[in-house]
C-alpha cells in the first residue's frame, strides 16, 4: 500500500519497516541504496510535482539520502523526519529547502546532540514562501 509523502505517511512506512524481520528489512535497505527513486515511488503516492522533484535531485542529494536512510534502518533507528505542510506543496513547484543533519560516533557532535544515538539522521523539508505555511 503506498502512503501519502508526509510526516505521518513516513513514520507509517519505518514502523513497519523496523519491526519488520531482519532479512526482510535488509531487502528494502537494499532498494533504498541500489535505486532511491524507484524506492520513493513504490512506496509512497506521489503527485507529479513530487515525481519530477524526485528525477530532478542531484545524485549527490540521493546518495546523501538513501546512505543515512540505510544507515539507520541498519541500525534498528527510525529517521527523524519532518515534513513542513504546505497548501501548494503538491499543486505547485513551491520552493523548498531540504535539510540534513547526521550524527555518528566518529565525529565530535554538538553539546546539543550528545545524547543522540550514534547513526542519527534526520531530514526536514521546509517551504521557502510562508505565504503557504
Amino acid at each position: 500500500m503506498k502512503r501519502t509523502f508526509n510526516t505521518a505517511g513516513v513514520f507509517d512506512l519505518q514502523e513497519e519497516v523496523l519491526t519488520t524481520i531482519f532479512d526482510d528489512r535488509l531487502a528494502i535497505i537494499n532498494f533504498v541504496m541500489s535505486d532511491f527513486v524507484g524506492f520513493i515511488l513504490a512506496y509512497f503516492d506521489l503527485s507529479p510535482s513530487q515525481i519530477q522533484y524526485l528525477n530532478n535531485m542531484s545524485t549527490a542529494l540521493k546518495t546523501a539520502l538513501s546512505i543515512g536512510i540505510a544507515d539507520s534502518w541498519i541500525n534498528n533507528l527510525a529517521v527523524d523526519f519532518q515534513k513542513e505542510s504546505s497548501m501548494a506543496d503538491e499543486e505547485e513547484d513551491t520552493p523548498k529547502d531540504i535539510i540534513l543533519s547526521r550524527y555518528n560516533s566518529s565525529s565530535t557532535p554538538p553539546v546539543a546532540s550528545s545524547l543522540l544515538p550514534t547513526g542519527y539522521f534526520s531530514i526536514r523539508i521546509v517551504y521557502r514562501n510562508s505565504a503557504y505555511r
